[in-house]
């Protein structure tokens, strides 16, 4: 029986043999190592943070100030983050509502306003108060020696009261029975003694009628009312009692 062969040298007995030495090369089964390829991309950088929209935040702050820029920025707002995604749009609609609520109601306090003034100028009086005039200061003259003055006297005042009765005729008038002016100026003058009298109108012929007739007596001028105290078929009776 032959023995086996091996490539480097027998084995010891009770042994292993000698080492194997190590192998050159490329390894057996894989082939030449593959070269190196391209380099791949760069690692991408995280997004910028976007901070809140500028134009929510000034909403926010002219719905305080002026409101009706505050609308202008708040509706600017909305649109800029419904486009861009920037954070802010709850900032925008509060800012615009805010806005909103605020300028309603300054309009509303200046009409208020202009109407409470309005009443109040309606109440204060136009004119000014009438004040007493200032009396003079006493003369510190002595009296004046002098005679008195013989110069006559200023019109006796007109003495006012019943004069008397009359009677006038009556007729037939446009409204009824009546005392004509003429005839109830007429009885007047010669009751009174009074001249140039006037009746304006019409009497009735009714009991408790009057009229106002003017005339002049003793230069001056005088004012008689006549009243129907009766009527008796064609004649009434009346009551003279002079006024002025």
């Amino acid at each position: 029986m032959s023995q086996p062969q091996y490539p480097y040298s027998a084995p010891q007995p009770g042994g292993y043999g000698p080492p194997v030495p190590p192998r050159t090369g490329a390894p057996v089964g894989y082939g030449a190592p593959m070269p190196p390829g391209p380099p791949g991309p760069p690692p991408r950088s995280p997004p910028p943070s976007r901070g809140t929209n500028v134009m929510a935040v000034l909403a926010i702050v002219f719905a305080f100030l002026f409101a009706p820029l505050g609308i202008v920025f708040g509706v600017v707002g909305r649109r800029q983050t419904a486009r861009t995604g920037q954070p802010g749009r709850g900032l925008a609609t509060t800012g615009l509502v805010l806005s909103v609520v605020f300028l309603l109601l300054g309009i509303a306090a200046t009409v208020y306003v202009t109407v409470l003034a309005g009443q109040v100028l309606r109440s204060v009086p136009t004119t000014a108060p009438d004040l007493p005039a200032a009396s003079a200061p006493a003369d510190p003259s002595p009296a004046d020696p002098s005679p008195a003055d013989p110069s006559p006297a200023g019109p006796t005042p007109a003495v006012t009261g019943p004069v008397g009765p009359g009677t006038v005729a009556v007729a037939d008038g446009d409204y009824g029975p009546e005392l004509p002016s003429d005839a109830l100026a007429a009885e007047v003058g010669t009751r009174t003694g009074a001249s140039d009298v006037i009746c304006p109108g019409y009497l009735p012929a009714q009991v408790a009628g009057t009229s106002t007739c003017d005339g002049t007596l003793d230069g001056q001028a005088a004012r008689f009312r006549a009243t129907v105290t009766a009527v008796n078929g064609a004649e009434a009776s009346i009551d003279i009692t002079r006024e002025q």
